[in-house]
């Protein structure tokens, strides 16, 4: 009786061992889903500092959401980290390389990020090569030409042009 007892009892840990096993993905998805939600209402409600935390653990936790990826990079350029925003969008491309919002999006930052370093460019040359500082002057505001849009519009904005694209590829 007591062998048959043991028995008992090692069917029992193992079949709560095994349910275990079979709650934690469940749960785990939970969680992900839980903290997806988060990560979109601190996007949409303008906490990009949480929102930040929230896609940057997703991306972790799902390397290959070209989605997550995606959002993250947008965070980046509401956060005005440009260089981080790039690198987040290229990761969306090696992931789904047809990922037209993610081409958009980067587009629209380098060109910013182009601007930004012609303004300079056009800055630091006043007063040393009058025809730098022109040429340089000229590609800044031609660029600026360009986009017009605020870095971190939202697609669903109606105040400004979409740029950079908030939501997902159609």
């Amino acid at each position: 009786m007591a062998g048959a007892l043991k028995i008992r009892i090692a069917c029992v840990v193992m079949l709560l061992a095994l349910a275990g096993c079979a709650a934690s993905p469940t749960q785990r998805l939970v969680k992900t889903v839980a903290q997806q939600q988060r990560a979109e209402q601190a996007y949409r409600g303008g906490h990009p500092e949480q929102a930040l935390a929230d896609y940057q653990a997703l991306v972790q936790q799902l390397p290959q959401n070209a989605d997550f990826w995606f959002r993250l990079g947008n965070v980046y350029v509401r956060l005005q980290r440009p260089d981080d925003a790039v690198d987040a969008y290229q990761h969306v491309l090696r992931i789904e390389p047809g990922h037209a919002k993610a081409w958009h999006n980067l587009g629209i930052v380098r060109l910013r990020q182009a601007e930004a370093a012609f303004a300079q460019g056009a800055q630091h040359a006043a007063g040393i090569d009058a025809g730098l500082q022109r040429d340089s002057a000229a590609m800044a505001h031609g660029i600026a030409a360009l986009g017009g849009a605020a870095p971190d519009a939202p697609a669903s904005s109606t105040s400004a042009p979409p740029p950079p694209a908030a939501g997902r590829r159609p």
